[in-house]
């Protein structure tokens, strides 16, 4: 009992999230129907012209006639963005002081008793209803209390002055009295009804994420899918209150039993609780739901840089050396880790490229899904001859199936830093057979050649990443952090890198939000038989 009221609380805050989001195709919505209704009104005004007279159709048909318009531009403001909440008020009164406008025609040009007898006299409740659609009780009250007084008022001002004396009894105060008291009855009848419709939405909304948002997780908008997964911002909610913004990611129905996919999940999980790191997207659970397995992972409010160089193309080069220093620390954290006896773990990233590089508002680098990682002390783990990782991201010796440590996640790292200073690819292929090729014989020319005004010793660092000689490539993320600390001026990734990633990432989200990529879990078959057709490999061991 003591979960189920914060689940409720929650539940009932997500609905009138989405109510108020929904406002404006809402106010869309009975604008349509305003307008459509005072249409047809008009259209009927001039046919029936003959019964109620021609000076009163034309008076009526000029009324609905203006009242379309009102709609017509309400209608146009409203697709265009300019709703305010003050607008729904201010319609609300419109609308049930039509039928007072028609009463004053209907008095002035047939006399009251007829104004008191005709169908307009009882279209106020119609029109209250039609402004509860807003799902707002007070709307409600108010377009009921403002047209009951209007009535009121009408009959004691303008109607009763002109009733003859033989007027029926229907017509005399009390029963207009009734009638006004029916009005108002449509507020709270209305405002009831909408009140029990939200509660069973509540519920329903409730029900339905009772089964769907995996114990203590309930899921927002989706972030990202692939073929195997999927990704959702989601909260965290526990009992107590508590809440945190996390993400998780869920494997597809289709691949709940692929045994092979789900030890990558399990992998990430193992890794996760080894790694704590601020440069490390953290794993905070792997749980199963529904026949489905999934991780709760840190949440991380920004882009990746693959999205973020989408929108910007490339990033001026003291902010990738920012991310290059954040990305060192991370490398250096993980190749060094150590078991709980001491003895070195040798963990090799092995997929570092820039969708996997997350890149937070306020700055921060994290480097995520270890789905695809391994320790070197546990090679039973990953088949023999089997390639893992993306191609065009690959150092020669993961292209050729061969055994790996920390050096080739540098090479990783050079590439997707090259791609963030110049904006292109640095290996070039048609398919992932060719990129493989590309990254044991391709030579990958200085960023300057392609965007001038890189300092010599950027290229430098650069240049020591891209080795494909592993005695002759840089030789430890350590080693690569110390380089990019001692560039200097307007390369120096701190503080200027870091204010400069700030920038482009503000400039990025401002713009029209682009496709979410979708997850890279390139299948290793395919990767084993690019591999395959590589060249017999020439790579120096240190």
């Amino acid at each position: 009992m003591q979960a189920a009221a914060p689940r409720a609380a929650r539940s009932s805050q997500l609905l009138q999230e989405y109510l108020a989001q929904d406002v404006v195709p809402r106010e869309v919505s009975i604008a349509r129907f305003m307008r459509g209704m005072v249409s047809f009104s008009c259209v009927a005004a001039l046919l029936l012209s003959g019964p109620i007279g021609w000076k009163l159709s034309l008076c009526l048909a000029a009324l609905t006639g203006a009242l379309s318009l009102y709609y017509t531009l309400m209608l146009r403001a409203l697709r265009q963005g300019g709703f305010h909440p003050a607008m729904q008020w201010v319609d609300s009164a419109l609308t049930v002081s039509i039928p007072a406008v028609v009463f004053l025609a209907d008095v002035y040009f047939n006399g009251a008793v007829y104004a008191l007898t005709t169908p307009p006299a009882y279209a106020w409740g119609t029109l209250i209803v039609v402004c509860a659609l807003r799902t707002n009780r007070h709307l409600a009250y108010f377009a009921a209390a403002l047209a009951a007084l209007e009535y009121l008022l009408l009959y004691l001002l303008v109607a009763q002055p002109r009733l003859p004396p033989d007027s029926p009894d229907t017509l005399e105060l009390p029963m207009v009295f009734l009638r006004c008291v029916f009005l108002f009855s449509y507020g709270p009848l209305t405002a009831t009804l909408g009140t029990l419709i939200m509660n069973k939405a509540g519920e329903a909304l409730r029900a339905i994420r009772e089964k769907d948002v995996m114990g203590k997780y309930f899921l927002h908008e989706r972030l990202g899918v692939g073929g195997m997964a999927e990704v959702f911002r989601a909260t965290y909610s526990p009992e107590g209150g508590f809440e945190k913004q996390v993400a998780i990611k869920r494997v597809l129905p289709a691949y709940a039993d692929n045994e092979e996919f789900l030890a990558l999940f399990r992998r990430e999980a193992e890794l996760g609780s080894l790694l704590n790191h601020p440069n490390i997207v953290q794993v905070l659970d792997l749980g199963r739901h529904q026949g489905t397995v999934f991780l709760a992972l840190e949440y991380v409010d920004g882009l990746s840089l693959s999205t973020l160089l989408q929108r910007v193309r490339r990033l001026p080069p003291a902010a990738v050396a920012y991310i290059g220093a954040e990305m060192a620390l991370a490398l250096a954290y993980m190749h060094g880790r150590t078991g709980r006896r001491g003895e070195p773990l040798g963990l090799v990233h092995r997929d570092l490229n820039p969708p996997n590089i997350l890149l937070s508002r306020i700055g921060e680098v994290k480097l995520s899904d270890f789905g695809v990682a391994r320790a070197a002390n546990q090679l039973a783990l990953t088949r023999a001859q089997t390639v893992r990782g993306k191609a065009g991201y690959m150092a020669p010796e993961q292209a050729h199936g061969l055994a790996l440590d920390g050096r080739a996640d540098l090479f990783a790292l050079g590439l997707t830093l090259y791609e963030a200073l110049t904006g292109q690819p640095a290996l070039h292929g048609e398919n992932d057979a060719e990129l493989m090729v590309a990254s044991t014989q391709q030579d990958v020319p200085p960023p300057s050649h392609l965007v001038p005004g890189i300092s010599p010793a950027l290229d430098a660092i650069i240049a020591g990443l891209l080795r494909r000689d592993l005695a002759q490539r840089t030789r430890s993320a350590e080693v690569l952090g110390r380089q990019f600390l001692a560039l200097p001026g307007a390369e120096a990734p701190y503080v200027h890198g870091q204010r400069q990633l700030i920038d482009a990432l503000r400039e990025a989200t401002t713009q029209t939000a682009t496709p979410v990529q979708p997850l890279q879990l390139t299948p290793d078959l395919a990767l084993t038989e690019a591999a395959e057709a590589l060249p017999a490999p020439h790579v120096n061991r240190r």
